[in-house]
Formats: structure tokens, sequence, C-alpha cells
């Protein structure tokens, strides 16, 4: 992972701002300006009534100077609240059309095999703190350095008028400054080791969050009992938390403290000194604006000193954000496929390998999934079969080896385009909470005569057709109180629909009928065969009796293609297929798995 500097990190953040926004930044300076032109107005015109005062001028002429200067003095403070308000809100729309959208889609479109990879979870984790919060990441380090920029400009107006009135005790003012600025530094060191353990909490409480929601998980956390124990790792992860933050509030603490002990020490010897000078001479009216910049000063000394180090902060959380929207897509620019109703997949010497495993889970595969070929894949769990359809879907590239997809690698391959060619049926189903049109389209905008002709393919129009609002009909309750569930072999029957509807060259079937009774999963098997006639199909099934309606069956096992043939070749060779379907053949009723 790389880390940008702080100067990288600005130009990363204001130079869209400066672009895309500048309405924003304009506003941004302008409050810098009257956040230090409000106070020091206010401290000369307190020095200019007491100045008048001394002058002995009648009260008419003290009434005027008083009603002119406070007049300007409400519009400078109105005018500083009202952008103060505005900015309020501008930080948040700065950060949502600048940076949001950008991370939204690289969380859609960053690989499979990063989304899987436990550093990468972690660095969105970080990432999604940065881009999500009002007061860290991308806006707080707007906010931060505006306030810095403020503590500048203030901080330069006053040390000009300090500076010549005596430098001495400016150096005091700045020596003092830069031991507090320390103490707040090492808050920050200590931060920078707590982010990961953090983060790592974060990620399981996120999980632990998922699954409460998750409605089918909520079936076996009741019937198990499982609320106490998933309470408790929850309480866990709090606590790991708590712990985290109390030892970074204890560093906290202790740096304001010693704050605190050095103002009070800076603000004693100022207040002497002016004492002082009042005694030999000084107008009260000299004494109270200087009085007042001492003050003034040692708040901008103090809240420059928070504020570089907030600064930096954000900045190393930035540097976390950029390198999650650096990572690389599931579907970058690369070689065009034809414009052809064929597709043809090839593995050539593949050899796969998962992120920090000891193992390869394939090794040296070889095969061809022919143009409008049913090929069936079988073989015991961990056999390797649905690194195999990832690979051949485009989310997982080769170890060694490459997959050709009509004879361009899909590492070269526009893997957005070739998506758009398949279609894919998983063992849990995909399904969101909008309506059935847009659950099959999966879009906003539809045909609904194709829609109709395609459940009427797949066997689910009369039900859709029972229903009061038809398409329109949500699933499940999420979103709509009057939403339907759909039952094992009904969500089947909308996959297939949806296969159809995208008009998909190439469909993924990876044990989608699993959950299936043995009736069920023969009508669907039934239809996919009627259905995907000169489609190229990859088919995953743990009953090997339903692969007979493949042309050509794989069996896999140890991560390598142990047998492949038709299921008449296989069981005549009376090998390792051929056993496995005599065990399971004992288990079927054979009228019901439609085989002699």
């Amino acid at each position: 992972m790389k880390h940008y500097s702080i100067w990288s990190n600005y130009i990363f953040t204001f130079k869209p701002l400066w672009q895309q926004k500048r309405r924003i930044a304009l506003c941004f300076l302008a409050a810098a300006v009257l956040f230090v032109a409000v106070p020091v107005v206010g401290m000369m015109i307190t020095s200019m009534m007491i100045g008048s005062l001394e002058q002995g001028i009648s009260m008419q002429h003290f009434v005027c100077r008083a009603l002119l200067a406070f007049a300007g003095y409400g519009v400078l403070s109105m005018a500083k609240s009202y952008l103060d308000a505005r900015n309020d809100g501008q930080y948040i729309e700065a950060r949502t059309a600048l940076f949001l959208m950008d991370w939204i889609k690289k969380d859609l479109t960053v690989s499979m095999e990063q989304c899987e990879d436990a550093q990468i979870q972690k660095l969105k984790k970080k990432s999604e703190n940065c881009i999500w919060a009002n007061e860290w990441g991308i806006e707080g380090f707007m906010r931060h350095n505006l306030d810095l920029l403020k503590s500048l400009l203030g901080l330069f107006v006053y040390t000009l008028i300090v500076g010549i009135m005596n430098w001495k005790i400016l150096a005091m003012l700045v020596g003092m400054s830069a031991v507090s600025a320390a103490a707040a530094y090492g808050v920050t060191r200590y931060y920078e080791k707590i982010k990961d353990p953090l983060a790592e909490q974060g990620v399981t409480m996120g999980y632990i969050n998922r699954e409460v929601d998750d409605v089918q998980s909520g079936k076996d956390i009741r019937i198990f009992g499982l609320g106490k124990w998933i309470v408790g790792k929850y309480d866990q992860a709090i606590k790991k938390c708590r712990r985290l933050y109390f030892q970074r509030d204890i560093r906290e603490y202790g740096s304001n403290m010693l704050d605190t002990a050095l103002d009070a020490v800076r603000d004693l010897v100022c207040y002497l000194y002016l004492i002082l000078q009042l005694s030999q001479g000084m107008r009260i009216s000299e004494f109270v604006f200087y009085l007042g910049l001492v003050a003034g000063f040692s708040n901008w000394i103090g809240m420059i000193s928070k504020r570089v180090v907030s600064v930096k902060q954000e900045s190393d959380n930035i540097s976390e954000l950029r390198n999650y929207l650096l990572l690389e897509e599931e579907a970058p620019s690369g070689g065009k496929l034809a414009e052809t109703d064929r597709i043809e997949v090839v593995f050539d010497h593949v050899s796969y390998r998962y992120h920090g495993a000891e193992e390869e889970t394939l090794h040296d595969v070889s095969f061809r999934l022919a143009s409008g070929e049913k090929l069936a894949l079988v073989g015991l769990n961990g056999a390797g079969k649905t690194t195999i359809v990832k690979l051949m879907s485009g989310l997982y590239l080769p170890t060694s080896g490459t997959v050709y997809v009509n004879g361009i690698s899909t590492r070269a391959l526009d893997r957005s385009a070739y998506f758009a060619k398949q279609a894919a049926i998983f063992q849990e189903p995909f399904q969101t909470s909008y309506n059935i049109a847009e659950n099959i389209a999966l879009e906003e905008t539809y045909d609904r005569a194709k829609l109709w002709k395609v459940l009427a393919q797949a066997g689910l129009d009369e039900k859709v057709k029972s229903l009061d609002r038809q398409l329109d009909t949500h699933l499940g309750k999420d979103i709509a109180q009057d939403g339907i569930m759909l039952s094992g072999g009904e969500m089947q029957k909308l996959l297939l629909a949806r296969a159809l509807y995208r008009e998909a060259q190439l469909i993924l079937l990876d044990e989608p009928t699993a959950a299936l009774d043995a009736l069920a999963e023969t009508e669907i098997y039934q239809k996919y065969q009627t259905l995907m006639q000169g489609k190229s199909v990859l088919f995953i099934s743990h009953r090997l009796a339903s692969t007979r309606f493949c042309d050509r069956i794989l069996l896999l096992a140890e991560g390598r293609i142990q047998e492949q043939g038709t299921h008449e070749e296989l069981m005549q060779e009376q090998g390792a297929y051929y056993q496995l379907f005599q065990v399971q053949s004992k288990y079927y009723d054979k009228a019901e798995d439609g085989y002699e």
C-alpha cells in the first residue's frame, strides 16, 4: 500500500473542489478571513471606546462612535455566522459530490479476489470511515484545514502586532506552544497504531450486523438460540474498541492537561509584563488591546498545534481511501469480444491458489467448453468446482495458465463486456427487495411483453398472474409490507427467466437446485435442456443423475480432472464417476429422478 504525502493529499482533495465547486472554496476562504477579522475588530472597538473615554469626548460623539462601530461589527458578525452555517452543509456537499460516488463505484467493481481478501476488507473498512463520516477522512480533512487556515491567518495578524510590542514575549509564546504541539503529535502516533485493530473490529461488527439483519439467518438464530452467543461476540468487539479508544483518550487527556498548564504559565508571564508596562505609563486602552492580543495569540497557537495533528491524521486516512480507489477493478478495459451469439471457453493448463493458501486449489486443469455445448462438472466438496466457475466467468484470474474466451485471454479481456454476455445462477439465489420485473430485468426500465414471454418459458407466469400487483409485486418485505416470498422452485424459475431475459450466450449453473427435492429439480433441468439450446452451459450439481441432459461430463478430484466423457462412456469405464453414481442411485427413487 502506498503512503501519500500531505501535499499530495491536498491536491487530491482541494484540486477538484477548486475546479468543480469553486463557489464552496470561495466560501471557505471568506469564512477564514471573517473568522480572524471579527475578533480583531472587536478588540479594536473595545480599545477605541476606552480611548475615547480617556480623551474626554462628549457623550454625543461617544454614542455616535459606538453606534457606528457596533453596526459595522454586527454586519461582520452576521456575515461570519451565515458563512459558518452555510459551510457546515457545504462540507457534506463537497464530500458526496466529489468523492462519495467514486468510492461506491469502486466498491461495486473491485475484483472478487480482492473482495475476499482479509487485508482488503480492513482497507475497505478504513476507507469507508474516510468517505462516510462527517468529522473524519475527506470531510474532516476539509474542516481541519479550514480551521488551520483560520489559525494561521490569525497568528500572522497577531504576530505582527505582538512582535512589534515585544519580540521576547513572542519568542516565549512560540516556544511553549511548540512543546504543546509535540505532546499532541504523540497522541496521533498512538492513533496510527490502533487504526488496524479498530478496522478489524469494525469488519467483525459489520459481519454480525449483516447476519442479524438477514431474514434467512434469523430462522437459524432463533431455532438454535444463538441470540446470547451473537450478542456476546458483538460485545467482545465493542469492548476491544473501547479499550483502544480509552488508551487514546488517556493520551489526549494528558496532552490537554499539559496544554492547560503551559497556557497558564504563558498567560501569567504576559499579563505580569503588561501590568508592569501599565504601571510605567501605558494607556489603559493599549493595555486592554494588548491583553486581548496575548489571549488571542495563545488561542491561535493552540488551534494550530491541534489542527496540524488533525490534518496529519486525516491525511493518513485519505491515503487509505486512495489506496482503496486504486485497487484493480473487475472489468478493466481490454480485448473486445466480437458481436456473436457463440461463446467458447478454453482452460489451458490453469492453476489457481487463493491468497494466503498453502496449496493450489486447481492444478494444471485443461478442458474446452465448446460453443453451444452443455458441460457438467461434478466432484466431491472441495474439489475446486466453484473456483472453475469463477475463473470461467472472469471473476478470478488464473495464478498460472490461461483461460481463453473466444480466443482472448481473460487477463486481456474487456470483462465488463464479457459479463454482459453471461448469466450465472448460484446455490444461494440473488434477489433484491424490489419488484418482480426489476428482479428479472435487473434494470429500472424493462420490456413488459418480453418479461411475460420469459416468465411463460420458465413456467412462472401463472404464479405471477395470480398476484394482485403481478409484475409490480415486491419480493420480501424490506421495502413493501405486501411483498411476497417465493418457494425454492419458484425462485429457480425466476432465475431462469432472468437468464432468458438477458439473452446470455454463456450460462453458469453452480448447484442452483441444491435445496430442491428431486421432482422439482427434474422439472427445472427439463426446462434448462429445452430453453438452453445453442447456448454454452457449465453446470455443477451434487446429483449425478441430473447431469444426463449435458453433452459431456468432467469429474474433478483434488483440483484435477480425473475423468471426462458422456454419461454412458463414464458408466462403461466403471471408474470414479461410476462408483459415485452407484452410491447416489441408492438414495433416489428412479422414477422421480428420471433415469433408468
